[in-house]
């Protein structure tokens, strides 16, 4: 009996130490996949795109890198960030996600997200080398703490990455008519006039339309009328946030400028005539818009890209880039900045020093030209071929995906549809290249009419923030709510003008100009 005991104890002994070498075996495994493994949280696209660990690009990468990522997308982001936030564990980073400059320097000050700045320069030198290149860049990224808590979104070409926005004109109905493009705001009026009256689609009926697109899109077309005015003095990203940057280099609200009142009026006076659909504000959606535009009934719209309208019709537009104001003057580019994004690739807390390295160094792979240009066009011989002129076109397979050229990349490449990567933007005429379609052409000669300065969004602490949110939130509601009576003229902007004003006076907008020339006084002397 005791001999068995004995036996027994032996056995129990080995088993024990085989146990243990096992668990000591899996925790050096385990040390050296988590080495190599990076926990990333992204947004779901898995409506029009494979997830993420299905995806072409990011097996070749894994291939090319010995980095596994461990993907979470999450659908509704917005409404979840918080959630998410509040877990014990977080993910090692978060890519593709949206934040403002407010809560990266609130969260970053919280520790939940790590400070890159001394990092960038050893090891993500493809990053630091656009910082060199253009300053603005770190200012755009820098919170106002002084810390870089997330790397950007980029494009070096003012025409590209859904920078810009423009007109496009049917160029079909200008030949019909005999008509120029137009080059001003009063000739825009006149070639909109004789759109809805002399019957260019040929079909007998009066279907026709001046600027129409589906409700909710009437923003792109204000920014050019604005800009044509004379407020785009700091470029797109400063008209978006309600601003521009007067002669004596003072930050100004627009929306209670006597300009503005004059866009108004111009507006009111096209929506009057008809040459601005009366659905303008409500009462049309896209695929309606799209199926109007496919029957030739479009004359006007605004964009980034003409293929906003859908595949049938695009080609029968043309872009109007530089739209000048009634004298003929202050027409410029409404681009944005390089900077289109500053929340495109976050580490947080979670990470070790050594995988914060290891994680820089996986990102800025795609800061440099073969990175962009695998993330958007792939490899050649499988997702693009190389034609006589050196241009990467796009195989068969993705030309020809039903749902167009984009969709059909974005099976294989990650960098082609919805945008804010962690990404250099490829210069856009070769992207209408790789999908089969010709660059556009300019008459207006864009680059040439640049504004003074392009802001990227302007920093601001949490204290700002704070203030600034219950006042810009009622100001957009009231302003937005003006903006439709004006235009379609249930106010008469002659006899209340005045009481708009002081109503956002009441509002705050004095204060938001406050913080908002704090933010850019800080910006200029960064």
């Amino acid at each position: 009996m005791k001999k068995s005991v004995k036996v027994l104890g032996t056995t129990l002994m080995v088993l024990t130490a085989a146990v243990t070498l096992a668990a000591c075996g899996s925790k050096s495994g385990a040390s050296k996949e988590d080495k190599n493994t990076i926990s990333l949280i992204s947004p779901d696209h898995s409506d029009v795109h494979p997830k993420n660990k299905d995806l072409w690009m990011w097996k070749q990468y894994q291939k090319k890198t010995g980095v596994t990522v461990n993907w979470e997308q999450v659908k509704d982001w917005d409404n979840k960030k918080q959630l998410i936030l509040s877990r014990k564990t977080l993910p090692d980073g978060f890519y593709q996600t949206g934040w403002s400059n407010e809560e990266l320097t609130k969260y970053g000050s919280q520790g939940l997200f790590k400070p890159l700045e001394k990092l960038i320069p050893k090891y993500a030198p493809n990053l630091a080398k656009l910082m060199e290149d253009d300053p603005s860049v770190a200012k755009a990224i820098t919170s106002s703490d002084g810390h870089i808590y997330s790397l950007p979104y980029m494009s070096t070409d003012p025409l590209g990455g859904g920078r810009n926005f423009k007109l496009y004109i049917n160029k079909n109905w200008l030949k019909k008519l005999n008509l120029k493009k137009p080059t001003n705001t009063t000739e825009l009026a006149n070639v909109l006039e004789q759109f809805v009256t002399k019957d260019p689609n040929g079909n007998g009926k009066a279907d026709e339309q001046g600027f129409y697109m589906d409700s909710g899109q009437f923003g792109a077309f204000e920014l050019m009328i604005k800009a044509a005015f004379g407020f785009n003095t700091a470029g797109r990203t400063a008209m978006e946030n309600n601003f521009y940057i007067d002669d004596n280099d003072q930050l100004q609200y627009i929306f209670t400028d006597d300009k503005m009142k004059q866009v108004w009026e111009y507006e009111a006076e096209l929506y009057k005539k008809g040459l601005i659909a009366k659905t303008a504000f409500s009462g049309m959606d896209y695929d309606k818009w799209v199926a109007d535009a496919a029957k030739d009934k479009v004359g006007l719209f605004a964009w980034v890209g003409s293929d906003f309208i859908g595949a049938s019709s695009m080609n029968n537009y043309e872009p109007i880039a530089i739209l000048n104001g009634p004298d003929g003057k202050n027409g410029s580019l409404v681009t944005q900045s390089g900077v289109m994004g500053t929340s495109a690739f976050i580490i947080t807390k979670e990470a070790d020093e050594a995988k914060t390295k290891k994680m820089l160094k996986w990102v800025d792979y795609f800061y440099s030209k073969e990175g962009s240009d695998f993330g958007y066009f792939g490899k050649e011989g499988v997702t693009y071929n190389v034609d006589k002129n050196g241009n990467k076109v796009y195989v068969k397979k993705i030309l020809d995906y039903p749902k167009g050229a984009q969709l059909g990349a974005y099976q294989y490449v990650d960098n082609v549809y919805a945008g804010f990567f962690p990404y250099l933007e490829v210069e856009e005429k070769l992207k209408s290249i790789s999908k089969g379609l010709q660059p556009e052409v300019f008459t207006d000669d864009p680059l040439n009419h640049m504004p003074k300065q392009v802001l990227p969004g302007l920093q601001g602490t949490v204290e700002e923030a704070n203030k600034l949110s219950t006042i810009q939130t009622d100001m957009n509601n009231y302003v937005d709510q003006a903006r439709v009576k004006f235009v379609t003229g249930k106010w008469d902007i002659d006899k209340q003008w005045d009481a708009y004003k002081t109503q956002l006076k009441k509002i705050g907008v004095d204060e938001w100009v406050k913080i908002r020339r704090a933010q850019y006084k800080r910006y200029e002397s960064e």
